[in-house]
């Protein structure tokens, strides 16, 4: 952090930009982001630098403003190194304000957007959450709230349900009986003991094919405790790559994050995989 007089902030209230209702917390500071609109003097916005038009990391409006500015900036370039790109401001957030001895509680904030498009959308649109590595997000996420001045931050949305995951994989298993699961191409047939190798692979082509989108629509199909059989904590951070685009507006990542129908099953494969490191965390 910077050698700057470090403010007081005492409580504070950290607003993410998921769907559902949200007002202001009536004791300390609440901070929401980018897009999102509020007034009043305990509110504090922060806004990506490009959102905002600047040039900066980021712009910050309200108290302490340039105090958070100098100090989210040296966050987030610690975090683009453990990330391999640039952070969420959601995550900048919570790790400053975590070393801060900050009382906080998180709202509207799971670091798992959906990566869903809808049908109508061209090539050349892409989702503005898949520039951020949300799985390693998670990661982080975890590792920071086990830490002894974070553990007592109010994130319920951070543990994600295993119960509900069974639910959906039985779901599934249901359905595959009447529509069977899509079978993998024989170049990869070897590999069906490791999806996450056979994730991997799927990133090697730089269009849609039949093949592939078999294979991915199978990956969807697996339930949860296929991942968890064959996961390490070296898959889990070779596989966070996988799931985002630095430069989506280039057209040159991986295709399925741009493709309208693949896109479709990448949400119940994130998940799962989330769920593998929430495991290997020991995040309770």
């Amino acid at each position: 952090m910077s050698s700057k007089a470090q403010p007081q902030f005492g409580k504070v209230t950290i607003i993410g930009n998921a769907n559902g209702d949200w007002q202001a917390a009536n004791q300390g500071y609440t901070i929401i982001f980018n897009g999102t609109i509020a007034s009043g003097d305990n509110i504090i916005n922060i806004c990506n630098g490009p959102y905002a038009g600047s040039t900066e990391d980021f712009v910050v409006t309200g108290p302490h403003s340039d105090w958070l500015t100098t100090n989210l900036s040296i966050v987030a370039r610690e975090l683009e190194l453990k990330l391999k790109c640039w952070p969420s401001s959601g995550l900048v957030s919570f790790v400053l304000f975590s070393r801060l001895n900050c009382e906080l509680a998180l709202e509207r904030m799971s670091l798992l957007p959906s990566l869903k498009r809808s049908e109508d959308m061209s090539l050349k649109q892409h989702l503005p959450c898949v520039v951020h590595n949300w799985l390693g997000e998670r990661r982080i996420a975890i590792e920071v709230h086990q830490q002894s001045n974070a553990q007592q931050a109010m994130w319920p949305a951070l543990l994600l349900n295993e119960t509900a995951a069974r639910k959906t994989d039985f779901q599934t298993q249901k359905s595959s009986r009447i529509t069977q699961v899509i079978p993998i191409t024989d170049s990869i047939q070897h590999q069906i003991h490791d999806p996450y190798q056979l994730m991997i692979e799927l990133t090697l082509q730089n269009q849609s094919s039949h093949a592939a989108l078999n294979n991915l629509r199978y990956l969807n199909q697996l339930p949860q405790s296929a991942w968890l059989a064959a996961v390490t904590q070296q898959k889990l951070l070779d596989v966070e790559q996988v799931f985002f685009d630095q430069y989506p507006e280039k057209l040159s990542g991986f295709w399925y994050l741009s493709d309208n129908e693949a896109s479709t099953w990448l949400d119940k494969i994130r998940f799962n995989l989330a769920l593998c490191q929430q495991h290997l965390s020991g995040y309770q």
